[in-house]
């Protein structure tokens, strides 16, 4: 699979791309670049997988594995965060202070880090 070795550094950098948008939080420009950009390329690669490779109509197709089925229930734990996340990033922006958003960070990264890790097993 010629395309793996490019998604993966690009998951690797969307990963790095949110600690370093976390570690940046009180600036709040660059946090929030940081993190449009992080969220977008890895909405980016799910569209990709799914135009270029039809990674969502193979899953019927394919043995589910229980590394399967967790990484399926990583990625789409991810992107409904992401939904919670950026609404909860611009209340923040408007001034309505969102409690969820501070509290829900840890938790997207550690899962964000499992869907990473479970997508180099999952082929």
């Amino acid at each position: 699979m010629p395309d793996w070795p490019w998604i993966r550094v690009l998951s690797v950098t969307v990963f790095c791309m949110l600690l370093i948008g976390v570690a940046c939080r009180r600036r709040k420009r660059l946090h929030m670049s940081l993190m449009i950009s992080a969220i977008t390329i890895d909405l980016g690669i799910v569209l990709y997988l799914e135009i270029a490779r039809g990674v969502v109509e193979s899953i019927p197709k394919r043995p589910m594995t229980s590394l399967l089925f967790v990484h399926i229930l990583l990625s789409v734990t991810v992107i409904v965060m992401y939904g919670v996340q950026v609404y909860g990033g611009i209340q923040n922006a408007r001034g309505n202070r969102s409690v969820a958003h501070r509290k829900l960070m840890p938790w997207l990264l550690l899962i964000r880090f499992g869907n990473l890790v479970t997508s180099f097993f999952v082929v």
